[in-house]
């Protein structure tokens, strides 16, 4: 198809200027080019701890969301092919025309008393959760408070709803509390956070934000998504352990993490519930979840509430890895739970660290801006339940040797992580 069908009119300004031109596209079709490319690699198997990779090599993955380890779970697998055989492969509609079915229903049922809310949504994916949830409160006159490190698909459902969005600084508190206290009287106010951040694995100071709402009687909103299955004495995430779920209007979730499946919900009241299901694009017009998924994630969520050893064993990996790091000379930010970063600096510190960490055997996500700030690229870690601690151990020495590699050849590198 033509790319430069405006230029044929003289003057007119290309709309698609913005897709054609964007710069960090041509940055991953330059990396494609010279073999180095960090994003979209293709893996030939399931995530499990040690990954088949297109290029017929064995990885340790310590870039997959697979917290639990059941991706390849014989139950999940087992229940996600009983979904297909009995409700075949698609819905074909909406949930509010044709695609509602009793295992639908039984996952909000499920989701809701694992939360202990009155109800929860299902939607087509974790983004389109916080979409559907976000897009739909606030009135005009009235304010959503972003974290401005928030996953992206909390700043699009914020943008999307009628309210005025304001950003606070990440995890500060201070910010927070000077935002509301500008408020005016009479504004409604929803304060939105990440209960884990997924770039860092920082978690959110949440029984402080729930102070602040409850003095300015503001709405809190939690995602979830890195919380789930890995916070919380029963892997309810960041607002168990915090002691803040019962204070908390609306958590977000989504299913491709310790749920090993595809979807998202939002776990709420069941008033807000009954507002989403009767407005919110993602659940009207959206087609409703695929059975596979939808089995999937109640064979998932099964194992999560009925193995606690499974997260225990997590989270003692975690703690493992993040020592091991310190220990060989790269010490990882601070943060809890599954998602592990080590700094790099700028973008192309962090491309070179993740290709000498693949070559040696680790596959690890790099990430830079927009993801993160400018200058402050991370190798992005995440554990399962299901590596063991020789794997980890190995796979930190690769990661510190990689990153160590990297500093010593570019010494700006290094002086950008501080």
């Amino acid at each position: 198809m033509p790319d430069d069908r405006s230029a044929s009119t003289p003057g007119r300004r290309d709309p698609f200027a913005p897709l054609l031109e964007n710069p960090l596209a041509a940055l991953l079709r330059a990396h494609a080019r010279a073999g180095a490319a960090t994003h979209a690699v293709p893996t030939a198997g399931a995530p499990q701890a040690v990954t088949r990779y297109d290029d017929g090599r064995h990885r340790i993955n310590l870039g997959s969301n697979n917290y639990l380890g059941l991706a390849d779970d014989p139950r999940v697998i087992a229940a996600a092919t009983a979904a297909v055989r009995r409700y075949g492969t698609s819905t074909s509609g909406s949930r509010v025309l044709n695609g509602t079915t009793r295992m639908h229903l039984e996952l909000e049922e499920q989701l809701a008393d694992h939360y202990g809310t009155e109800a929860a949504v299902l939607t087509s994916s974790g983004i389109n959760a916080n979409i559907a949830l976000l897009s739909t409160v606030g009135s005009p006159g009235d304010v959503l408070l972003v974290d401005a490190h928030a996953h992206a698909s909390v700043h699009a459902g914020a943008a999307a709803s009628r309210g005025t969005v304001v950003r606070f600084r990440h995890n500060d508190l201070t910010s927070l509390r000077q935002r509301l206290d500008g408020l005016e009287p009479r504004a409604g106010a929803v304060v939105v956070v990440d209960g884990v951040y997924s770039m860092t694995g920082e978690t959110a100071p949440l029984a402080e934000m729930a102070l602040l709402c409850d003095r300015f009687g503001a709405r809190l909103v939690v995602d979830e998504a890195h919380g789930l299955g890995v916070l919380g004495a029963r892997g309810r995430g960041a607002v168990e352990q915090a002691g803040v779920l019962d204070r908390v209007d609306a958590v977000t979730v989504a299913f491709s993490k310790s749920l090993a499946s595809i979807g998202g919900a939002v776990m709420t009241s069941r008033a807000a519930a009954d507002g989403i299901r009767a407005s919110a694009v993602p659940y009207v017009f959206s087609a409703a979840n695929d059975p596979a998924a939808v089995g999937a994630a109640l064979a998932a969520l099964h194992v999560l509430r009925t193995e606690p050893d499974r997260m225990t064993r997590l989270r003692e990996n975690g703690a493992l890895l993040r020592t091991a790091l310190a220990r060989a000379g790269t010490p990882p930010m601070a943060g809890t739970g599954a998602v592990i970063a080590v700094g790099t600096g700028e973008a192309e510190a962090t491309a070179a660290a993740w290709r000498l960490a693949f070559d040696a055997g680790v596959y690890c996500n790099a990430v830079a801006y927009p993801a993160v700030p400018r200058g402050k690229g991370v190798l992005r870690l995440s554990v399962m339940a299901t590596h063991t601690g020789a794997q980890l151990q190995q796979a930190a020495g690769i990661i510190a040797a990689a990153v160590q590699h990297v500093q010593a050849e570019a010494p700006d590198a290094a002086a950008a992580l501080v």
